[in-house]
């Protein structure tokens, strides 16, 4: 008898185990037919480097020139070269402060209006080799990337484009200190081209997933960034060669509106504009079409310091708190869209020990959120999600995830919660735009032990990539 049931439950653990198996295979063919629905095979989608680069989800900026020694926002020239020492310059601590708040990326500052440059360059005398720092053999960029290479990190770096004396100047923009000596256009874009050879020398193109060129209307370095750094996306408001491939949404809070679509139009991206505010308006989330041919994902930037990119010991008097930084995560991240933050070291060139401790208080309180998720599902392809709660909780957000890889084809959805106690559904969470990530705030009322997720409309068949939910406690066990 014994040995018979031993034999049945072989026998029916083989069926259970079979049946699954073929759940799984169906499940993958569905979701490869519907990854090939030819409704949706116009729509815009990510490159490989733009779809890399967005799932980093989180960068970290550094802002360090003489401005900085000056306690200005901008470089004016007067810091003499033997007081420009960084004498506590560390860049493995600013690898530390990005890790610490989960940032895959920095993006450094290398040369700003001023035409400091932080490596020492053939374009000009005013960089950190003619310095004090590290008695004037200082190269800051190979220390960069000898430190964030070392530190399983990815490097970005930001460039001013040099304004020629002979062109009239763009009076709809700030009027920034320019001590580069450029006299024509062929003059900037030479100094361009040999600064990010230089740069790209130092770093590595495996390294580099994203390039900042700040007013870039004029700028041309198609050619060099598409050789020299094929991974890196490119943040050049206006620019035409290359074309940019992430947007800046048009605010420096940190935020996106709801919707945020990945998705615009080649014709008002590849628009001549005039001056450089006109090029920031045709990329600014207005321009937004979810229906448009060109992909380029939004990236929204912030200080740490409320409005100060630079460190001034006044700006330790506007750190933002860690609610007000989950309140950038959750409007940026967790609308479709890439968070870089602001870090400041001081003029010693070492990050001010309350900024280290913010940044280790903010990534523990995104993994507090939304590191524990107590339900989830993934890889959906189709129009619901239902979702069982092993028992019973109160939801504080729900984070629903595109497979946007194929381009973005939920256009609406809602999101409806089963009251544990009485059994009705009520309405929880809607909206349009999901991408990359759309997290919904919940108000914490009610006990629920069911979750459904509707697609209301699509171009093609949904790709619901991630569907999960989270409540503010850590270490749930109830998946």
């Amino acid at each position: 008898m014994k040995k018979t049931i031993l034999t049945f439950c072989a026998i029916w653990g083989c069926i259970i185990t079979c049946c699954a198996q073929v759940l799984e295979q169906n499940a993958t063919k569905h979701w490869k037919n519907a990854i090939a629905d030819p409704k949706a095979s116009h729509l815009a989608r990510p490159s490989k480097a733009q779809y890399e680069w967005q799932e980093m989800e989180l960068g970290m900026f550094i802002q360090l020139d003489p401005a900085t020694i000056q306690g200005r926002e901008y470089d004016n020239g007067t810091t003499k070269m033997e007081d420009i020492k960084f004498e506590k310059l560390d860049v493995y601590d600013w690898c530390k402060a990005a890790n610490s708040f989960g940032a895959k990326e920095i993006v450094f500052m290398l040369a700003h209006s001023g035409g400091f440059c932080m490596w020492p360059s053939t374009t000009t005398q005013y960089h950190i080799g003619n310095t004090a720092y590290r008695g004037g053999n200082g190269d800051v960029v190979k220390e960069f990337a000898k430190a964030v290479r070392e530190t399983g990190l990815k490097a970005g770096f930001y460039l001013w484009s040099p304004h020629p004396s002979d062109e009239a100047e763009d009076k709809s923009t700030i009027a920034y200190s320019k001590l580069d000596k450029v006299m024509t256009r062929e003059q900037s874009n030479q100094i361009l081209k040999t600064r990010l050879h230089e740069i790209m020398d130092r770093l590595g193109s495996d390294l580099v997933t994203e390039i900042w060129i700040d007013q870039p209307i004029k700028a041309s370095l198609g050619k060099e960034i598409a050789e020299r750094a094929p991974k890196a996306v490119v943040a050049a408001v206006g620019c035409h060669d290359p074309y940019p491939t992430i947007r800046w949404p048009g605010t420096e809070t940190g935020t996106v509106t709801d919707p945020c679509w990945s998705v615009t139009d080649s014709i008002i991206m590849t628009k001549r504009a005039a001056t450089q505010y006109e090029a920031d308006q045709n990329q600014i989330q207005g321009r937004d079409n979810p229906d448009g041919d060109y992909w380029a994902p939004h990236e929204a930037d912030v200080p740490l310091h409320d409005k100060f990119w630079h460190f001034r010991p006044e700006a330790l008097n506007h750190r933002r708190s860690v609610e007000a930084l989950m309140d950038c995560y959750i409007k940026s991240v967790g609308r479709n869209s890439f968070l870089i933050l602001n870090c400041a070291p001081m003029g010693n060139g070492a990050i001010h020990p309350d900024d280290m401790k913010r940044y280790k208080e903010f990534g523990e309180e995104i993994k507090n959120r939304f590191g524990h998720p107590i339900a989830q599902k993934e890889r959906i392809a189709g129009d619901e999600v239902l979702l069982k709660l092993k028992k019973p909780a109160k939801i504080i957000y729900t984070d629903l995830w595109e497979e946007y890889k194929y381009g973005q084809r939920i256009r609406s959805y809602e999101i409806q919660a089963r009251i544990a106690s009485t059994g009705q559904w009520v309405k929880i969470a809607e909206g349009t735009s999901v991408g990359r990530r759309k997290i919904d705030p919940v108000d914490e009322t009610q006990y629920v032990d069911q979750l459904k997720v509707s697609i209301k409309s699509s171009v093609g068949t949904p790709l619901i990539r991630k569907f999960q939910i989270h409540t503010k406690q850590k270490n749930h066990s109830n998946l």
